[in-house]
């Protein structure tokens, strides 16, 4: 038997006055523009989109304005940092726009999960995006397949101009072509042609960095002297960090050098970018700028600071001396019998109060006796320090030699600490006491050996022995 099947049409829940204003309401509208870059040609591009877009909202019969958002030299691969488009999409979220309109899916996102994200999320709300271009409307049926297919290709198109952009990039490398900011450079300014020329009164402060840790003083150490002394940084503050101060260090650009792609963008979506460490190739330009520091000195500097490292991990200690102000051995004694570096504490006997050195690895573990060496006390260490340094005074014509042959014939740090040590004896009668830079400036470590013995090691490598208490 047949079914008999009657249509019923819906029902409309609002009035037929409700019905004739539904019918004359605008649709409030929003409009995206934005240009990846603040080239004069694109900056003419994003005012003109404004423009376009304000005139285009205002005189139509079917659209109000909502907003105008707008990003400003703000690449599109990524959303995290258009202020603008954020904005627009939480107004979305807040129920103040029913639609937007934007140029094309490249001014939108150049990311395809990004973007079909969005769109997504907008049509749930009931917001639909217009793309001129494309000629899409996200409302329509067809309209997630065409975006998915034509955000793709823009994805892509993003990924060649980023290919595009470092191949010319590395061309220009290879020429030697490259401008860099001088605006946190210090010692540096440019010219008219995008050139490097030294700024004189900073200059003296980066040699006075270079002379300060070839001297024996830390990064650390560095920014304290500084900061106590007022002076200034790059942005004209008289305040440093340690990580500033190994950073110019190490920076070839001192010495007139360049090395050019030291971080490269891992991910042309995301821009991440990472230290070059053999990732890709790297171009060293020679001579390429008026040097700061001469070349022979940065690469002292460079032996300086992996002869460090060296110490550091050789004798278990944390950092190499921090605290030598107040603590002027520290890092400084080592143990002859297990080489690692003597800790000072304070020791009370009746009303006696005096600073011993004693092996870190004593008492490492609590309640057990770990190295057996002896402890030994820090006047008998300043006491054996100044005979010590007499006495090589006293050989300096015998150990000119040495140093005449160092600097003819060593590698740049030993070159410099034998300049150093000729010049130092020639200056330095006998000694009675010593301060903090002297010990610096000489002094490399203090071997104690169980049996008494006491070798002190200087930094031009000079070796000499006595007996302690």
């Amino acid at each position: 038997m047949a079914k008999n099947i009657t249509v019923i049409p819906a029902k409309k829940n609002i009035s037929n006055a409700q019905e004739s204003n539904q019918a004359v309401m605008k649709l409030r509208m929003a409009a995206y523009c934005r240009v990846s870059t603040d080239h004069e040609e694109q900056l003419l591009s994003y005012e003109n989109q404004v423009r376009y877009y304000t005139n285009f909202i205002n005189i139509s019969l079917l659209y109000t304005m909502a907003d105008i958002y707008a990003d400003e030299g703000i690449s599109a691969t990524s959303t995290k940092k258009r202020v603008s488009f954020n904005r627009m999409i939480r107004d979305c979220r807040e129920g103040k726009i029913d639609m937007i309109i934007t140029k094309s899916i490249s001014r939108f996102a150049r990311n395809t999960l990004d973007c079909l994200n969005y769109v997504r999320e907008l049509r749930e709300l009931g917001v639909g995006v217009i793309f001129e271009k494309e000629n899409i409307n996200t409302l329509d049926a067809k309209g997630e397949v065409l975006l998915t297919i034509l955000s793709s290709l823009a994805q892509d198109e993003s990924r060649s101009i980023s290919e595009n952009s470092q191949w010319g990039i590395r061309r220009r490398y290879e020429n030697g072509q490259f401008k860099m900011s001088t605006k946190r450079f210090l010692g540096y300014d440019t010219d008219e042609n995008g050139k490097l020329v030294i700024n004189r009164e900073q200059a003296e402060i980066v040699e006075r960095i270079y002379e300060e840790y070839l001297s024996g003083k830390t990064a650390e150490h560095i920014k304290r002297i500084f900061e106590k002394e007022g002076v200034k940084n790059w942005d004209g503050k008289a305040k440093w960090e340690a990580s500033t101060i190994k950073s110019i260090l190490k920076n070839e650009k001192y010495k007139g050098d360049a090395i050019l792609q030291k971080t490269y963008t891992v991910d042309f979506l995301s821009k991440k970018r990472a230290k070059n460490k053999g990732n890709i190739q790297q171009y060293h330009i020679e001579e390429n700028h008026d040097a700061i520091i001469d070349p022979l000195v940065w690469e002292a500097v460079q032996l300086e600071i992996v002869r460090r490292q060296d110490y550091v991990k050789e004798h278990g200690l944390k950092a190499y001396s921090n605290k030598l102000e107040t603590n002027p051995f520290a890092g400084k004694i080592i143990c002859g019998n297990c080489n690692k570096a003597f800790t000072r504490k304070g020791w009370k006997t009746g009303d006696a109060y005096r600073k011993i050195w004693q092996c870190q690895e004593r008492y490492k573990v609590k309640g057990l006796q770990g190295c057996s060496n002896r402890h030994i006390n820090e006047a008998v260490l300043k006491k054996a320090l100044i005979m010590i340094w007499n006495l090589l005074v006293n050989n300096r014509e015998e150990l000119k030699k040495r140093w005449e042959r160092f600097a003819e014939f060593g590698n740049p740090l030993q070159q410099y600490q034998a300049v150093q040590f000729a010049d130092i004896t020639k200056a330095e009668d006998h000694i009675e006491d010593f301060d903090t830079d002297f010990l610096l400036n000489t002094l490399d470590h203090i071997t104690v050996f169980e049996s008494g013995k006491l070798v002190v090691t200087f930094l031009d490598g000079t070796e000499m022995e006595c007996e302690g208490e």
